[in-house]
């Protein structure tokens, strides 16, 4: 598990700063698949005991450039959207984290934090796209959100959200077919196909794989 070095059980899923650096080490779990009906920690706790962080809700990863790797804490951060969690923790947009391994420890970054619905809202499976960009897909589509479209009046829907290489992050589509959210972004090795799916909800032609083809040199991702 993620331990900060000289931090030991530090609360990560808000209260920091865009930007903020950890160096970090590695705890084994001695028990990676504990019996919980007999009694047995889960992986967290058996890690909290021994140092390890907090994050809220980590969902999407990918490998980026370098060894680096992004990961998505999807319901941390500042934005408080109104829902808590079962310990009494007030959830917010989330938030996207870089890795950077060293050895055995490495560095933590935060590079991003929504400050609200209409900029991400509760981003679940990440890719960083051939230019170095990242693309999220939202999982969230409840109606306390009000994360209106600016140029229509759709509102509440799933997004693929673009987090340009300057960190701005921007609206690239939208599910209006169903309230499901949009899963596995990916590209093709070339780097001309971006693919997609559309989560679905159980009706047929709900659920598909979207192959999405354009000139990705003259846009931010």
């Amino acid at each position: 598990m993620l331990v900060v070095e000289g931090k030991p059980q530090i609360d990560l899923r808000q209260g920091l700063a865009e930007g903020a650096v950890f160096p970090i080490k590695w705890a084994p779990i001695a028990n990676p698949d504990p019996d919980l009906e007999s009694g047995a920690l889960r992986t967290f706790d058996q890690g909290f005991a021994l140092g390890g962080a907090k994050f809220n809700r980590l969902e999407g990863i990918f490998r980026g450039e370098r060894g680096s790797f992004y990961f998505l804490s999807t319901s941390g951060g500042d934005g408080k959207n109104g829902d808590v969690n079962s310990d009494g923790f007030a959830e917010g947009y989330g938030q996207i984290w870089q890795l950077t391994p060293d050895g055995d420890g490495g560095v933590v970054t935060l590079v991003f934090d929504s400050p609200g619905a209409s900029a991400l809202d509760s981003p679940d499976n990440i890719c960083v796209t051939p230019s170095g960009a990242l693309l999220l897909c939202e999982d969230d589509a409840g109606s306390r959100d009000s994360d209106t479209h600016p140029l229509a009046s759709f509102s509440d829907v799933n997004r693929l959200i673009g987090l340009s290489r300057n960190g701005e992050p921007f609206e690239f589509a939208l599910n209006l077919l169903n309230d499901t959210e949009f899963a596995g972004a990916c590209f093709s090795p070339d780097g001309r196909i971006l693919f997609v799916n559309v989560f679905g909800d159980g009706t047929p032609g709900s659920g598909m794989t979207c192959a999405i083809t354009g000139p990705w040199h003259k846009g931010p991702l």
